[in-house]
């Protein structure tokens, strides 16, 4: 049995794309950005990602503490809710953030910061 995570750490990629939302104004924290990623990953690509699998490109970025970003536990019971059967929802919020921020990098790379707006 796996070991879910106790803390969170984004890759550098995902980091710098989360330090560019933070700059718009519209998120006051990288951690806050972090979960919105994650929902628009959610939202956008829920068919394109296995959590479970997905391999995270480095571990250079920010680390933050679980209880930072689900202080009540309400990620945690939404994760296993959606993917029924796992034992490390924080291993797959991880994931998802990732994928989340690496696809809206991707996207302001192509079509600017602005093209975003649609989602907040």
């Amino acid at each position: 049995m796996t070991t879910d995570l106790v803390n969170i750490r984004l890759s550098r990629g995902a980091n710098e794309v989360a330090d560019k939302l933070v700059a718009t104004g519209y998120f006051d924290y990288a951690t806050t950005a972090a979960k919105f990623a994650l929902a628009y990953a959610l939202k956008n690509h829920f068919d394109e990602i296995d959590p479970e699998t997905y391999s995270i490109p480095d571990s250079e970025g920010n680390n933050y503490n679980i209880g930072s970003i689900d202080s009540d536990g309400q990620l945690a019971t939404l994760l296993r809710s959606l993917y029924p059967g796992t034992t490390t929802p924080y291993l797959y919020a991880r994931a998802l953030m990732v994928f989340g921020l690496t696809k809206l990098g991707e996207r302001i790379e192509s079509e600017g910061l602005q093209s975003i707006s649609s989602f907040l």
